[in-house]
């Protein structure tokens, strides 16, 4: 979910039942500060979402009983997810996958590293930096410019490319 539409892990652990628009392609957040916003979602997700939603009560029995999205079990019961709890799933997970021969970074990644990475992709697309902004809910567009993480040699690309479009006599 954060590395398909940029939310924050705070953001992803306070998702209910009734926050979730599988038709329109949203969720409804609550922002930073209480502010109750709209994000697009990329579908893979929203498909990998359904999938998890099939099993969450067969995973974690009780789980009904809540409209939290995202649950674990404690004291025999399901209950909210913390923000901790899915940072040590971050952690955990993307170390056991990078200590892996093939992908032998040996480096965990944080649910912000998600974040950033979905706003490089957005502009890696074409997505527009106004926008990008919107959806990850900054206050200032400079905010935006660093998660972007271009290189220079995107940088490069993009004079390149502009340059081919002006007509040079």
């Amino acid at each position: 979910m954060m590395l398909c539409s940029g939310v924050r892990v705070s953001e992803v652990a306070s998702i209910t039942l009734k926050d979730i628009k599988f038709q329109k392609r949203q969720i409804d957040i609550i922002r930073k500060g209480g502010k109750a916003d709209t994000v697009e979602v990329l579908s893979s997700s929203l498909d990998d979402l359904k999938d998890y939603l099939r099993i969450r009560e067969v995973r974690y029995p009780g789980s009904k009983e809540t409209s939290y999205v995202f649950v674990s079990k404690y004291a025999g019961a399901a209950k909210p997810i913390s923000v901790r709890a899915i940072q040590d799933f971050v952690t955990k997970y993307t170390l056991a996958f990078n200590s892996q021969e093939e992908f032998s970074s040996g480096q965990a990644l944080s649910p912000h590293k998600f974040r950033h990475t979905f706003a490089s992709e957005w502009i890696k697309n074409g997505g527009n930096l106004i926008l990008l902004r919107d959806q990850l809910c900054h206050n200032s567009i400079e905010t935006t410019e660093k998660y972007t993480n271009l290189s220079s040699l995107e940088s490069k690309k993009v004079m390149n490319d502009i340059e081919k479009t002006r007509d040079i006599t």
